[in-house]
């Protein structure tokens, strides 16, 4: 930790030399402001050298974010995309309570996706649990009652 703070300590005393060289740089006229801009720039380069343990992996990082995100989606999305492929893999293989769950994924997601509601009902049945049939039945009309009304409204 005290070997952290020292090198942060030079870093920032060298860039603080590197503005003041490069200030004294701008005030001289010709060759005469080549010896401190050189300086400047080594104590730049020695700025940058002396913070980088700690930057180099958080910029490199901030830096490559975007254009990881455009092939492998982070956690930025609020929400999965929806896909009913292992909700239905489990049902065709007879595992009802993974389905289900599959299922009320999506429609924790996407609660007006008709199609997940239909399917968790049937596969309630196919369980033989008219409880969670009926609750799910209940749920689904609750849901799409507004929608119902709203149409018959616009009719």
């Amino acid at each position: 930790m005290n070997f952290m703070r020292t090198r942060w300590l030079l870093a920032v005393l060298s860039m603080l030399s590197s503005i003041w060289l490069m200030r004294a740089a701008l005030k001289l006229q010709g060759n005469g402001a080549a010896g401190p801009v050189i300086l400047s720039m080594v104590a730049f380069v020695s700025t940058v050298l002396l913070i980088a343990p700690e930057t180099a992996f958080w910029l490199a990082e901030q830096t490559a974010k975007p254009f990881a995100n455009l092939f492998f989606p982070s956690e930025t999305f609020k929400k999965p995309p929806v896909s009913y492929l292992l909700a239905r893999r489990y049902r065709s293989e007879r595992r009802f309570e993974e389905a289900v769950r599959q299922y009320e994924n999506i429609i924790e997601f996407y609660p007006h996706e008709r199609d997940a509601h239909v399917e968790l009902i049937e596969v309630a049945r196919q369980m033989g649990d008219e409880e969670l049939a009926e609750k799910c039945t209940a749920r689904m009309q609750r849901r799409f009652a507004a929608q119902a009304d709203a149409r018959q409204s616009e009719a």
